[in-house]
């Protein structure tokens, strides 16, 4: 079964696209901005639970920081992580050529920090007037139904009930350089990590070049053009 029609039958696709070294070097960018909490760009909003350092957490995240709204204003290196070939080619084959960008932000998974959000499709708060939207999570750290993994409801990109019996519901096994590829339509939430060590997911959406978004936002680099025709544009 091809891309396409695996993620036409499950609103989501999962892919290994980046190595232990590229990993590794995300992390390292990633830990500059939460350790200590401070953005450089005003419109670099990091939150965190805690505004001085906690013994108990784990020290990549003292802080516990659980989101980062904006992350392509970073810097260059995060800038670039937008215009990944790997990620560009996946999103091309489930939304056609001509792809841009709509935001870009960073959920974190403290150890302990009840995640509260509840199900909900992307759609419903991101709104346009095509569902032409695919979500990219780049997995950090190994991801499982006691670390905060991402829950999904396979199929739910094509009905419109509210909530899954929970014998629906599929937690996304994740190693560090896994991609989850998530509909706009497809009901998904976070989980708690349960264990002791702290979890990241790096998040990129991606749209197609003929949607239009109805509600406005403060997103970084929205509806920048990154490929044409299959073509990708100049990143700088």
């Amino acid at each position: 079964m091809n891309r396409l029609t695996a993620f036409e039958r499950d609103g989501y696709l999962v892919e290994d696209i980046f190595s232990v070294e590229e990993v590794a070097e995300m992390k390292k960018m990633l830990s500059g901005l939460i350790d200590p909490p401070v953005a450089e760009h005003p419109r670099l909003y990091i939150h965190a639970a805690f505004d001085k350092p906690v013994s108990r957490l784990d020290p990549y995240n003292p802080y516990a920081v659980w989101k980062i709204v904006n992350t392509p204003l970073a810097g260059d290196n995060w800038y670039a992580l937008i215009h990944d070939e790997r990620i560009l080619d996946v999103v091309g084959e489930l939304l056609g050529p001509d792809i841009n960008f709509h935001m870009g932000f960073a959920r974190l998974r403290p150890t302990g920090l009840r995640a509260e959000e509840g199900w909900h499709r992307d759609l419903d708060t991101d709104q346009h007037t095509r569902p032409e939207l695919v979500t990219a999570l780049i997995y950090l750290d190994d991801m499982d139904a006691a670390s905060g993994a991402t829950l999904v409801w396979p199929g739910s990109h094509v009905h419109r009930e509210h909530d899954p019996q929970e014998h629906e519901v599929v937690p996304v096994q994740a190693r560090p350089g896994t991609v989850l590829f998530l509909h706009s339509l497809t009901a998904h939430r976070a989980s708690t990590n349960m264990t002791e060590r702290h979890r990241s997911i790096l998040i990129h959406e991606y749209k197609s070049a003929g949607t239009t978004e109805l509600t406005p936002n403060d997103a970084a680099f929205g509806d920048l053009p990154l490929r044409r025709g299959g073509r990708t544009l100049s990143t700088f």
